[in-house]
């Protein structure tokens, strides 16, 4: 029963908008919204929001491209000054309702949309992130920073966050230790880092090993160890990472130890 009073209560409180649904107690988001209509008559502007949560390093590289196609047509760039939150509340302890931030900046945005075509700001804004991306394709990208995210490049798992675990395993299931290999009892030998690039068409270069021995007796070793990393690292099935879409070398880092 409350259910149902509680569904009801919440289709009599919301109307849609450009933006989508909002509710009709938020006078300040509707005022914003006409607001943004009124000025979209005599200046169009695109206003990039900034997501809510964490952002990686790159997420405003394209926007000097951004910027150049905008102004082509006419359209200033602008970033939105208003922090975005995803759940946000007014009112009180007896009564709240949900309100939306950056409905001025959402309006100008979907006014946008409305006259150039329906995904107008997230075209324009692939292409420009494309313009980065072949602006630098020769330059590695660092992986999984600078790629799409959850970007697999060790087609052998299917899941992201298992990638470097699997290659580990892959590893060590051929990997033997030489003769005379003093063993801790622990069973940490030895751990190595590694990093390397994974060029376009799946080749790997530049493979850097970084190699430490639990007992300094084994480092007599160290060349059959890089050479068993190097050899597994260059024969091992990789898929080039791609960043917006679009195929490039990385850079990726993986450790090996056991």
């Amino acid at each position: 029963m409350s259910t149902i009073a509680q569904v009801n209560n919440l289709d009599k409180n919301t109307i849609n908008s450009i933006i989508g649904v909002i509710d009709k107690r938020d006078v300040n988001c509707k005022s914003e919204i006409e607001r943004a209509k009124m000025d979209f008559k005599f200046q169009e502007i695109f206003y990039y929001i900034e997501p809510e949560g964490y952002l990686d390093s790159d997420s405003k590289r394209h926007h000097p491209y951004l910027n150049t196609l905008l102004k082509k047509r006419g359209i200033e760039f602008c970033e939105s000054p208003e922090t975005e939150f995803a759940l946000y509340y007014i009112g009180d302890d007896v009564e709240s309702y949900p309100a939306i931030t950056n409905c001025y900046y959402k309006a100008s945005n979907e006014l946008l949309n409305l006259k150039y075509g329906r995904n107008f700001t997230k075209d324009i804004e692939k292409t420009a992130d494309s313009m980065y991306v072949m602006s630098r394709i020769d330059n590695p990208f660092q992986y999984p920073a600078g790629v799409d995210h959850y970007c697999i490049v060790y087609p052998k798992t299917k899941d992201f966050l298992d990638q470097k675990l699997q290659i580990q395993q892959d590893f060590f299931s051929t990997f033997k230790y030489p003769i005379g290999f003093i063993y801790s009892t622990d069973k940490k030998n030895f751990m190595a880092r590694t990093k390397f690039t994974i060029q376009r068409d799946n080749t790997i270069c530049n493979i850097e090993i970084d190699l430490e021995f639990k007992n300094s007796e084994n480092q007599k070793f160290y060349n059959y160890l890089v050479n068993q990393l190097t050899a597994f690292i260059k024969n091992a099935n990789w898929n080039a990472a791609v960043s917006s879409e679009i195929k490039v070398n990385s850079i990726f880092t993986v450790n090996f130890y056991n």
